[in-house]
């Protein structure tokens, strides 16, 4: 004879609906935070490029030397 445990009672269904017929839209600001992501997305890789630039120009530039007559 198997020991009943308290898991036996447990059931998979939710008590709760997964749909609310009240909640209006919930993708009413995604597009609002899709624009801000592009955003600071773009700003940043600017940043990240032109500071790659920098190093790199200065890299490049800096065993060479003007002589001015």
């Amino acid at each position: 004879m198997r020991a009943r445990d308290d898991f036996d009672d447990l059931r998979a269904e939710r008590d709760m609906p997964t749909h609310y017929r009240s909640e209006p839209n919930r993708h009413a600001g995604l597009w609002k935070q899709i624009a801000i992501g592009i955003v600071v997305g773009y700003s940043v890789l600017g940043i990240l490029g032109t500071l790659a630039w920098m190093i790199l120009a200065r890299v490049a530039l800096g065993g060479m030397s003007i002589n001015l007559p």
